[in-house]
């Protein structure tokens, strides 16, 4: 993990762990660049925490569709392939997976404060598409 991934997921789980929804969404509203620049930091980090060895020759891509209390519908994406990620704001043509969630509990997965199949058996994310695929991508990122 690079050292801008490793700030931001730390600053991310000091701010979101042990609260609940209501407070995750107000800290993202309150930063000074609100919930798309928090969106924007963590998938531009997303890439420095890829672990190319694990994914192996995987190819698959991730459309994240999070929506944060303000009914704005914010798209996302992480596009994995020949030893590398991608990530960014906006949509992946043909996604293998598409995955649909609150902004608190994408965080919360993001930096493990929530088990993603916690979340998936409790309906908090929805998931569509490979479901193989998506059950894998999280062992592919490094935590510090």
């Amino acid at each position: 993990m690079n050292q801008a991934s490793a700030v931001a997921f730390h600053e991310i789980r000091a701010a979101i762990e042990g609260q609940t929804a209501e407070s995750i969404h107000s800290y993202a509203a309150a930063r000074e660049d609100g919930v798309d620049g928090l969106l924007d930091l963590v998938f531009a980090n997303l890439p420095g925490a890829f672990l190319p060895e694990r994914a192996g020759d995987q190819r698959v891509s991730f459309q994240y569709i999070l929506s944060a209390g303000d009914g704005i519908e914010r798209r996302y994406f992480a596009v994995v392939a020949d030893g590398r990620c991608e990530a960014g704001k906006g949509d992946t043509e043909s996604p293998t997976v598409v995955m649909t969630m609150d902004l608190a509990v994408f965080l919360q997965v993001l930096v493990g404060t929530m088990a993603p199949v916690r979340a998936f058996l409790t309906r908090k994310i929805k998931v569509s598409g490979e479901m193989m695929a998506a059950t894998k991508f999280e062992s592919w990122f490094a935590r510090p």
